[in-house]
């Protein structure tokens, strides 16, 4: 049992710690090879958001517009003649999926980019302001899109071209005011198995606000055959979910795994947003399993705010009862000095009488 809990702990992946700093510029990521763009400002507010600090995310009020600067590298080893421009998106069964160039939106006509195009030299790079700007007749809604940097090779004999290209994606929410914020919950949680037979728990996420959601999430299984725990299991890939909509994420244990029972603590997050659900799993032998209905673990903050409202009727009963009192004892001083004065107006005129 203690070699196969070693095991366990062996095969479980450990996610690094990071850090962010105070400010407003995104942090330089591993330079990847070929053609790259990243997001260079972020909104003061949205410091801590990991979503902010990778994508455009944000809500504009008709009427405005908001500028953002990308920078573009050529880490490719000859010269690059790289186009920018903006792209429409859409997603698609848990993936952010970009359309192709001549593909339209509202979103690619509020957009501009300051240089349509730049020229790198090897290991060069450039800043490219963008600015969205919102018409005033704007719908209330939320557009998807990305900005691209695109490099093309030669046309071939044929005429045909290959085009490489990677983008930063948007996601804008347009309306007054702050509008729905963004929630979700874990609806169901299933244990199953996969056609290789390596055990599997999906989580069904359901996004019950108003902005998109990109999922990740961890995964421990405590309480085990003989007290044994694993994990955590991260989500291999990030699921976008749009408003309205339900996605699953997957987690795969490795497959020396035991059936179980076991207690599934699952964390999911989006951004800051983040939610925990526990549920009691088996994995069965072949196949999915039985859907679960897991007991979400509250955040706290619906507590606090209980207890807030609690506490503030608390203290309202007691001034209310305390003024009460107080107006009791001052009618009953006001009484008893009334009879005092009047005891002593009789005692007066008995005194003058004799």
């Amino acid at each position: 049992m203690f070699l196969f809990a070693m095991i366990l702990l062996a095969l479980s992946p450990v996610a690094p710690a990071t850090a962010a700093g105070p400010n407003t510029t995104a942090p330089a990521p591993t330079r990847p090879e070929g053609i790259g763009i990243r997001l260079l400002d972020i909104p003061a507010s949205a410091q801590n958001d990991p979503r902010a600090r990778t994508y455009i995310v944000d809500r504009l009020a008709p009427g405005t517009e908001i500028n953002r600067r990308v920078r573009v590298e050529n880490n490719t080893g000859t010269p690059q003649t790289i186009r920018i421009y903006p792209g429409a998106a859409h997603i698609d069964n848990g993936d952010f999926i970009g359309d192709d160039a001549s593909v339209k939106n509202d979103l690619t006509t509020w957009t501009r980019l300051a240089q349509p195009q730049v020229d790198l030299a090897p290991g060069g790079h450039a800043e490219v302001m963008a600015s969205i700007k919102v018409p005033a007749d704007a719908p209330e809604s939320e557009q998807y899109g990305a900005i691209w940097a695109e490099v093309r090779s030669p046309a071939d004999r044929g005429g045909v071209a290959q085009a490489n290209r990677v983008g930063v994606r948007i996601y804008l929410s347009v309306g007054p005011g702050n509008g729905n914020p963004a929630d979700f919950t874990v609806t169901s949680v299933t244990a199953g198995r996969s056609k290789d037979e390596s055990p599997q728990l999906s989580a069904l996420i359901t996004n019950t606000g108003g902005r998109a959601l990109d999922i990740t999430g961890e995964l421990r299984l405590t309480a085990g055959p003989g007290g044994l725990s694993a994990g955590p299991f991260n989500v291999p890939k990030a699921a976008t979910v749009a408003p309205g909509n339900a996605q699953t994420v997957v987690f795969t244990p490795p497959r020396i795994l035991p059936n179980g029972p076991w207690t599934a603590q699952i964390k999911i997050k989006s951004g800051l947003l983040e939610r925990e659900a526990t549920a009691t799993v088996t994995f069965p032998e072949a196949g999915p399993g039985e859907p679960v209905a897991p007991v979400i673990n509250d955040d706290g903050t619906q507590w606090a705010l209980l207890v807030a409202i609690a506490a503030g009727l608390f203290i309202a009963v007691l001034a209310a009862v305390g003024l009460v009192l107080y107006r009791k004892r001052r009618s009953r001083a006001a009484a008893a000095l009334a009879r005092s004065r009047g005891s002593k107006r009789n005692s007066d005129r008995s005194s003058k009488a004799e």
